[in-house]
């Protein structure tokens, strides 16, 4: 492997990070009269749509094996609906540091999921990596972390991220495993976006939640942003990002995009940066760039 990764693998990361960090400000839009959940069956109904029209202008194969099938509807259950349903309901009180600490956690889940089910070795260069940019999140976010009661009904949101971000780092080895059996993003993803969907809704009836959408310029407005960029781009760049330099390293978007997420928030919502944010924003470049980079194999001169 190089001694870092290329251009390519950069603009996937890059992509990544700057349309996720930009959809954590957007979903709050999502909030209010569509329920949390009906609101990501929305998102990924569309998103697939797209997806398969795609599909279809690239000639795609769209003719799956029944195991193929079978892994689709894994991706669509981890990835599309357990994953966004669960950290749409925590977002309704949890802040979004809160949020967001708990998900660049799925560094570690993506690297030990990706030695007991792919066999990928453990790489303590990354994983060292992980820890500091997570470390940094930690102070970034820290006054959140502070006050927050742990006696609160947060804690169970706090839980409910925890298991979206395992059941996110689940279908991202499960999208690694159908580029392994000559799937690509594009048909992959969107089978599995169809199949999340159909679960959503499947669970919304169940739960009595009322299937219903809302006319207004700040819903639809946000819902296209979230189906084009946070679905489509993003989706398709991370997942490529996942079969090219594999789930562990790919987590590390996860880690990053807060970072865009504060940005948007001093723009927008008037966030004040300290000198201590920019410690903690250091840490966590500096927690990627140890985690994405690979030191140089340094050669012995040749003997004569």
């Amino acid at each position: 492997m190089a001694s870092q990764i290329n251009r390519v693998d950069a603009a996937l990361f890059a992509i990544t990070v700057l349309t996720w960090g930009t959809t954590w400000f957007v979903i709050l839009g999502q909030l209010g009269v569509v329920h949390p959940v009906v609101s990501v069956g929305w998102r990924f109904l569309i998103a697939s749509l797209v997806l398969f029209v795609i599909c279809i202008a690239r000639s795609e194969r769209l003719a799956l094996t029944a195991s193929e099938h079978a892994l689709c509807v894994l991706l669509g259950m981890f990835l599309f609906c357990l994953n966004y349903g669960l950290f749409y309901t925590a977002s309704l009180s949890l802040t979004t540091g809160l949020v967001s600490v708990v998900f660049s956690t799925m560094v570690f889940w993506n690297a030990l999921g990706a030695r007991f089910f792919l066999g990928q070795p453990l790489e303590t260069r990354s994983l060292a990596g992980g820890v500091i940019g997570v470390f940094g999140l930690l102070i970034l976010f820290r006054t959140e972390l502070i006050s927050f009661d742990w006696e609160s009904e947060g804690s169970f949101a706090l839980f409910l991220c925890l298991l979206g971000t395992i059941s996110a780092s689940s279908g991202n080895l499960v999208s690694a495993t159908l580029q392994k059996r000559d799937m690509t993003v594009w048909n992959s993803t969107a089978f599995g976006m169809l199949y999340g969907t159909v679960l959503t809704f499947i669970f919304a009836l169940f739960n009595d939640l009322e299937i219903r959408f809302e006319w207004t310029a700040l819903y639809v407005g946000s819902l296209l942003y979230l189906v084009i960029f946070g679905s489509v781009i993003a989706f398709g760049s991370y997942l490529t990002l996942i079969g090219r330099i594999g789930p562990g390293r790919a987590a590390y978007t996860t880690v990053a995009f807060p970072v865009v997420a504060i940005l948007v928030s001093v723009l927008f919502e008037g966030y004040q940066l300290t000198l201590l944010a920019f410690v903690a924003v250091a840490l966590i470049i500096a927690g990627n760039w140890l985690a994405l980079s690979k030191p140089k194999v340094q050669k012995s001169p040749c003997r004569a």
